[in-house]
């Protein structure tokens, strides 16, 4: 499912409009179902990335599936006197978009107490602590979550003194998982001063004097008391889940990867799907912890009682996943070479740092044997180019015992692949799952700290897609509430701009030779996304027998000006047959 490999911005606009036209002209398409359909949908622009009928008028659906694909004609003469005729008036229609990172219990969670509102300063950071101090109980643990270096107006962390200023007398922690900062509350709860020795998943940051600076990069272990301050129910959990799909479904999301959970998430979408309750399809990944011996990650990964694939067309169980390095936007990414001197908006310096390796390679391969020889799909969590090769590596030792190919093994974000990696995973049959936003939110900073030379190779979407590797668009949506300015904003049409044109917040363009076309970036949000759930056999595309899950949108996606495309709006989604959300209740 390689999607298209060519085609610049205004050969696709052209090809689009000739698409258009040809569309009254399609020959009729077989009816699947012998009784009338439910709903007719006519007189639209309908974008159906089925290659041999790719733009058509009018789409039938019946039991929650398309049982005609093509002209007005077509679609109509099937109608009954039940049938519920829906006259689209021109407007654009795509298939249900797909989310293939994102985690929505975690972002809802994360706002049912107090919203974390955008932080683009440390000035923000601070008033955001000093607000939760005045509302919280004291000795409470002040949490502020998913904090990026690279998008605060500084260019740098808070230091241990400034949130000293904002709230001394309580442990306070700056956090994005990956890299944290502490007040001198907090390095005290934790018993962290100059004689602590260094942890085995990370590093304590001090001065020249070997005091605690406040900055810690990796370590879960030596901060998870602090991360997990405010346990959640299973009532909380489906409260979130519930809410997060709907807000997703209003920018046409119709089915989602949701890329790390644990029990209590999976019981969550469980319950949810037996109500009937879900409003978007979800593939849910299960994610471990490989910290140990090879041994203990083996019996981990035998214990699971379920494997990939166990659900049904709402709920399936998806991937098995692990967390391999930490992340480029906080300074904790395993890189092939150290990061080099222009590092100080990570807090440190370091000649020979290459970042945070939070897995041993022998227990990546251990993982990867292991879920190959079980029948799981496997992902890991990479963002440096070196933890990306380990990963690929221990790929491709599992392989040599046992062909992984159709398991569809998947690299989660893998920002910088080199061509060698590429190669290595078309090899494979290994898919990416990637975040187009990180380019927009945070390549400015990445191209100063690693140069021109190194950002090359920052999220090379035209390379995999040359390569004939599958690339999925996802947003690593993980706290907020708005698509668009939520920390990993979710808004898919943004996601497929950045693709298009790789602009950043600031207006650069970061390596345009690495954009790709509108029908890409759809490919990346519909068919691909489908691919790495193993059902681009049943969605991804609109056409006869597949699942009815299409957006009606504001714009033609095909052909409206291409800096349009980010605020492109869902007007209606539309999950097997089911309207999840409407924004205009035409009929």
């Amino acid at each position: 499912m390689p999607g298209l490999t060519k085609r610049a911005s205004h050969g696709a606009i052209a090809s689009a409009r000739f698409m258009i036209a040809a569309s009254v002209i399609f020959m009729a398409i077989p009816m699947l179902a012998q009784s009338p359909p439910e709903t007719i949908y006519y007189n639209g622009i309908i974008v159906t990335m089925w290659p041999s009928h790719p733009v058509v008028e009018a789409v039938a659906i019946n039991g929650g599936r398309f049982t005609c694909v093509g002209s007005n004609k077509d679609a109509l003469r099937m109608a009954g006197p039940a049938t519920v005729k829906v006259d689209l008036h021109g407007r654009c229609v795509l298939p249900g978009l797909i989310d293939s990172h994102c985690h929505p219990i975690e972002a809802a969670l994360g706002e049912r107490e107090s919203g974390v509102p955008p932080l683009h300063s440390i000035a923000d950071i601070q008033d955001y602590v000093r607000h939760r101090a005045a509302e919280l109980p004291p000795r409470h643990i002040i949490l502020v979550p998913h904090v990026f270096v690279t998008r605060l107006k500084e260019r740098r962390y808070p230091t241990r003194a400034e949130l000293d200023a904002a709230s001394a007398d309580r442990s306070v922690i700056v956090d994005n998982g990956y890299a944290s900062v502490l007040n001198s509350a907090a390095l005290k709860d934790l018993g962290i001063s100059s004689s602590t020795a260094q942890p085995p998943d990370g590093k304590i940051i001090k001065d020249a004097e070997g005091r605690p600076t406040g900055l810690i990069l990796g370590a879960p272990g030596l901060l998870v008391r602090l991360r997990f301050t405010l346990p959640a129910t299973p009532q909380d959990c489906l409260w979130a889940l519930q809410t997060m799909l709907h807000h997703y479904n209003e920018v046409g999301i119709t089915s989602i990867i949701d890329r790390a959970e644990g029990p209590p998430g999976f019981r969550a979408y469980q319950q949810l799907d037996r109500e009937g309750k879900l409003t978007a399809r979800c593939y849910v990944t299960y994610a471990i912890d490989a910290q140990g011996t090879s041994a203990d990650v083996r019996n981990t990964v035998l214990r699971i009682p379920f494997l990939t694939g166990w659900g049904d067309d709402w709920y399936r169980v998806g991937s098995l996943k692990t967390f391999v390095d930490g992340g480029i936007c906080m300074g904790t990414a395993y890189l092939r070479a150290p990061y080099g001197t222009n590092t100080s908006i990570y807090g440190f310096q370091d000649s020979h740092y290459r970042g945070v390796l939070r897995v041993p390679e022998a227990n990546l391969v251990a993982m990867a044997k292991t879920a190959d020889e079980l029948g799981w799909q496997m992902t890991a969590h990479t963002t440096g180019g070196g933890a990306t090769d380990l990963l690929l590596q221990a790929y491709q030792a599992a392989n040599r015992e046992k062909s992984i190919r159709d398991l569809r093994f998947t690299v989660t974000h893998g920002d910088f692949p080199d061509p060698h990696a590429i190669r290595l995973a078309k090899d494979l049959g290994v898919s990416f799952d990637s975040q187009p936003a990180w380019l927009y939110l945070d390549g400015s900073a990445v191209k100063d700290v690693f140069g021109p030379a190194r950002t090359a190779n920052f999220i090379p979407l035209a390379s995999l897609f040359r390569a004939g590797v599958v690339v999925a668009g996802g947003s690593d949506h993980m706290i907020g509430l708005d698509p668009n300015t939520s920390t990993n904003p979710y808004n898919p049409f943004l996601g497929m701009w950045i693709a298009i044109t790789r602009n950043t917040v600031d207006g650069t363009v970061i390596n345009s030779a690495q954009r790709i076309s509108r029908e890409q970036a759809l490919r990346m949000y519909t068919l691909n996304g489908a691919y790495l759930s193993f059902d681009e056999k049943k969605k991804g595309s609109i056409e006869p027998g597949k699942l009815a899950d299409m957006v009606v949108i504001s714009k033609n996606y095909l052909s409206c000006p291409v800096d349009q495309i980010k605020s492109i709006q869902a007007l209606r989604t539309i999950v097997g047959g089911r309207v999840v959300f409407d924004r205009l209740h035409w009929q």
